[in-house]
């Protein structure tokens, strides 16, 4: 079956291509192992009647590459490949971009794992000029893989993300984790009997008044603040500041 895969897609003129060794290391990966992506390459290759089944590199590899974190989602693993004029010191002469590859470890080995071709439609990138506009090419990849392999990546993820991106990486990969992280964090704070200590002392405090005056009522007949200091009962005392108006009860200065 895979031979005749493999003949079907000879000529190819514009698509992508899991390789020979990449379909057998992705097969023999089983749960809780990890996929690592060491890095990807694009070049200014151009492919013939050739099959990329079996290339364990671009046919002409001109600058690596970058990507986004690679997030997985039912059964699919998905990034963005990018390259960026500003890369690896700035791009001193312009190139076409006709071919990419992702590359990944299997075992003591790097193989190409992905190949694709521009076919006819390549893209060309201008050289980088210090404080210039960055000229940027993107590349969408998705690779079927088992949900119970990690996916991580050997190089930095240095590709710019746009606000659905972004959002999109927060939701599957930051949000359950931190939604966990809450769950965890309330149990502690609820079984935790000294979560709040100042709270406590306020409330003991409080509890403690309300008790005293209920006493004061039921044992010793106290029905009023024995201590209010009211205008009604200003008699006596000698402002050193403002006038006692005793009409409106109040003092103004």
């Amino acid at each position: 079956m895979e031979k005749e895969e493999l003949e079907q897609n000879q000529g190819i003129q514009l698509g992508f291509m899991i390789t020979v060794k990449g379909r057998k290391l992705l097969a023999k990966l089983v749960a809780g192992e990890q996929l690592e992506i060491t890095r990807v390459m694009v070049g200014s290759g151009n492919l013939g009647e050739e099959s990329p089944a079996y290339f364990d590199d671009l046919i002409q590899p001109v600058a690596q590459a970058t990507s986004t974190e690679p997030v997985a989602e039912d059964g699919v693993v998905s990034f963005v490949v990018e390259y960026r004029s500003d890369l690896n010191g700035g791009l001193q002469e312009g190139f076409w971009i006709s071919e990419f590859g992702v590359f990944a470890r299997d075992g003591e080995e790097e193989i190409l794992l992905y190949y694709a071709t521009l076919g006819d439609f390549p893209q060309h990138v201008m050289a980088y000029k210090q404080n210039g506009a960055i000229d940027v090419r993107r590349y969408p990849v998705s690779i079927a893989i088992s949900d119970e392999v990690e996916v991580v990546i050997a190089y930095p993820a240095l590709s710019f993300m746009t606000a659905e991106e972004v959002r999109r990486f927060l939701t599957i990969n930051l949000l359950p984790e931190f939604l966990l992280d809450m769950e965890d964090l309330i149990k502690k704070h609820n079984e935790d009997e000294n979560a709040h200590p100042k709270l406590k002392t306020l409330l003991d405090a409080d509890l403690k008044a309300r008790i005293e005056r209920l006493e004061n009522a039921l044992y010793y007949d106290i029905k009023e603040n024995p201590f209010l200091v009211t205008f009604e009962t200003l008699n006596g005392i000698t402002l050193t500041k403002g006038v006692w108006n005793k009409n409106k009860k109040c003092l103004e200065c």
